[in-house]
């Protein structure tokens, strides 16, 4: 069963996060980002409160309110959720001057966004493509692991097992992140960090995505070497439960 709230906590912090990987992956989302400076907040009832400041060529996931060029307003998870979902909008409470510059280069960094995450074999045929499906799938599904740990049923009750100590989720040459646990909270953070006792390693991006994409059984992968697991197992064991739960939230 869906939660509509956790699902609004994957899509503000897990997928709405990854459009600050796109500068670095396709030309049309740089070229947005490299035009007038804007900072956009989205409130969420219930849930809290995320910024994109996109400029100067990047784009920046910003956790929590703070200043904004723009304000969108969504008064419960379903309304954020529906937007998503292609079926909603939200009600803008600052940044009245600024809709036209919403409806079309901020819809397109989304639809930019979209298109990366939702293949079909033609696409995925690309090589440039391919790759840039795997690192902003690798890092979606790295957040929505913290996301579903803490407020999912299922995944709370994986997180209540968790000692403390942070899993190392990376691609040779690629994204490196880290899924920390503490207190029986999940936190996911770019990078390897002080808490890391245990790796989960993939040879190259390629692999990561494939295994994702659900092209590349774990089971084998592991087996074959593609999948490189070391140190705390418990820890592995636990996140890997967690992470089976994440389609539930990213069908």
């Amino acid at each position: 069963m869906v939660d509509q709230a956790t699902l609004a906590r994957v899509n503000l912090n897990a997928v709405l996060r990854a459009v600050e990987e796109l500068p670095l992956l396709d030309v049309a989302s740089r070229r947005i980002a490299e035009g007038k400076p804007e900072t956009v907040q989205f409130i969420v009832g219930g849930i809290g409160k995320a910024r994109l400041a996109i400029g100067d060529g990047k784009i920046r996931f910003l956790g929590g309110g703070g200043h904004s060029s723009i304000v969108l307003w969504f008064p419960k998870p379903e309304n954020f959720n529906a937007m998503f979902a292609g079926k909603g909008g939200p009600i803008p409470l600052k940044g009245f001057t600024k809709i036209g510059w919403l409806k079309d280069e901020f819809t397109s960094l989304t639809e930019r966004l979209a298109y990366y995450l939702k293949p079909d074999a033609k696409l995925l045929a690309g090589k440039n493509y391919r790759t840039a499906n795997s690192v902003l799938s690798l890092h979606v599904a790295a957040y929505a692991i913290s996301e579903v740990g803490n407020h999912d049923a299922d995944g709370r009750l994986n997180a209540a097992r968790m000692a403390d100590g942070g899993l190392l989720v990376a691609a040779k040459g690629g994204p490196e992140l880290t899924v920390e646990v503490k207190g029986k909270t999940l936190r996911t953070m770019k990078g390897a960090t002080e808490m890391v006792r245990a790796r989960m390693i993939f040879p190259g991006i390629e692999e990561a995505g494939a295994m994702l994409r659900g092209e590349l059984n774990p089971y084998e992968a592991i087996g074959t070497g593609k999948i490189s697991l070391s140190g705390f197992t418990p820890l592995i064991d636990h996140v890997n439960k967690v992470l089976g739960l994440v389609p539930r939230y990213l069908g």
